[in-house]
């Protein structure tokens, strides 16, 4: 199967690679339309998995195309292979960070415009209660008199949620109440101070670099203060400082922002303050967070400690972190119920522990929970309750339960038979990483020659 995501794709007849990382591709491509070509801004998804992402972000896109003004308008979507590409109108090749790599800092008229236009894009945003969740130089599109914000595939709703729990890809931009679940408003207002004051200076306010590891950069946004903030105009400094405080509740909101930009004033309590020097990045990062009780990194920890054998110690950190709600937690200590180790084994308290990381739309929770129910542990057996919770779970991009699917479709277990389904959902959990769904694929056709 070829790489080139638009081949067969026979309206596309030139394409050029803008950008790209691990899970996203950018490109510039020429569209032939009723005999006319035109430009047009493409995003290839390369992880399809999580379909009920995808949904979510294509309906959140498909909202905002009536603030013509603030976004690129979202024109399709298309499903080749197992990629996902999305075309919007064309408006710059090049997004903050590859702009101010080859034309140096903006200009603060400059930074202002780019404020100006991100605020206003976020009003929207969360006037829906979303949040865009990944405010970076790469997600903010240069064009020749706009700043777009892009990248809504990791946007989510005002809610503490599993999703809410993950933290993935690029931590450089990171909010510290990510580590606890929470994500607010403020979250994407602190994301956009460090922003800032990348496009004044060209350097990550913490200077943090891509190759660090995770614990580190978590440890940075949590801890560190802005980095020789006597380099930045005095106004932006205050503004930066207010931004990117560490209580949410002390940042200031997009209102305050935009009042900012036409007074340049800042409360007494940010005037006042001073910023501390930075000591040194601690040996284990993930020790000190836990030891400050973040929740992602007490998770962490429990995960090491389970790794090691020391199932108690491990147990602990989990219930500690499921007292908050942890979901990935109670997902665990469902698991730990269910072994019947450290604990009694309890497969009733399994499943309420599985239930309860569900309802947060916990995968794993859903997947586990929907096992149960297959084997008939703590409950009858319920196969139709057991493919709704493989199906919830495979909707989210878990593995095991799209393997799950296709394995109930392909031996219409609580369903009809469904070759063609049990094809796709196989093939989807062996594209990203199920080993036995490979052998079920080809024991399926040649069943069904």
């Amino acid at each position: 199967m070829s790489d080139d995501p638009f081949e067969n794709q026979t309206d596309i007849v030139k394409s050029k690679l803008l950008y790209r990382d691990e899970s996203v591709s950018v490109y510039k491509v020429k569209q032939l339309h009723d005999d006319k070509v035109s430009s047009k801004w493409v995003r290839v998804l390369h992880d399809i998995s999580n379909h009920y992402a995808i949904r979510r972000e294509k309906d959140l896109l498909s909202y905002l195309n009536q603030f013509d003004e603030d976004f690129l308008h979202f024109e399709e979507i298309r499903k080749v292979n197992f990629k996902y590409i999305q075309f919007y109108t064309y408006a710059g090749k090049r997004n903050l960070k590859q702009w101010v790599k080859k034309h140096g800092p903006l200009s603060e008229k400059a930074t202002r415009k780019l404020l100006k236009n991100v605020i206003s894009a976020l009003v929207q945003v969360h006037n829906v209660s979303f949040v865009h969740n990944d405010i970076r130089p790469e997600n903010l599109l240069v064009s020749k008199d706009h700043y777009y914000l892009v990248g809504f595939c990791k946007a989510l709703p005002m809610i503490s949620s599993y999703d809410s729990e993950v933290i993935r890809g690029d931590l450089l931009y990171t909010p510290p109440e990510k580590m606890d679940g929470q994500i607010s408003e403020k979250s994407d207002v602190y994301s956009l101070g460090c922003v800032l004051y990348f496009a004044l200076t060209g350097k990550h306010i913490y200077r943090l670099k891509d190759a660090q590891e995770r614990y580190q950069k978590l440890y940075a946004h949590a801890f560190y203060t802005m980095r020789k903030e006597n380099n930045l105009p005095f106004f932006w400094r205050q503004l930066i400082h207010w931004m990117t405080h560490k209580d949410p509740q002390k940042r200031p909101s997009l209102a305050d922002l935009t009042q900012w930009l036409k007074d340049q004033l800042v409360p007494k309590f940010i005037r006042e303050e001073t910023l501390p020097a930075n000591g040194p990045m601690p040996k284990n990062p993930l020790d000190v967070l836990a030891d400050h009780h973040y929740l992602y990194a007490l998770f962490h920890k429990a995960n090491q400690y389970e790794a090691l054998g020391n199932m108690d110690s491990a147990f602990n950190l989990y219930e500690n972190c499921a007292f908050h709600e942890y979901s990935r937690a109670e997902n665990n200590i469902g698991l730990m119920y269910e072994r019947g180790e450290p604990v009694k084994q309890d497969h009733i308290r399994a499943m309420t522990f599985f239930y309860n990381a569900y309802k947060k739309g916990n995968p794993f929770g859903a997947y586990n929970l929907g096992r149960l129910f297959e084997e008939g542990l703590g409950a009858q057996v319920d196969l139709k309750k057991a493919f709704d919770l493989y199906q919830f779970a495979a909707f989210r991009g878990h593995r095991s339960a799209q393997y799950k699917l296709g394995e109930f479709y392909a031996q219409g277990k609580a369903v009809p038979k469904n070759v063609i389904q049990a094809r796709f959902w196989f093939g989807l959990a062996a594209k990203f990483g199920c080993i036995s769904s490979a052998a079920s694929i080809k024991q399926l056709l040649a069943a069904n020659r």
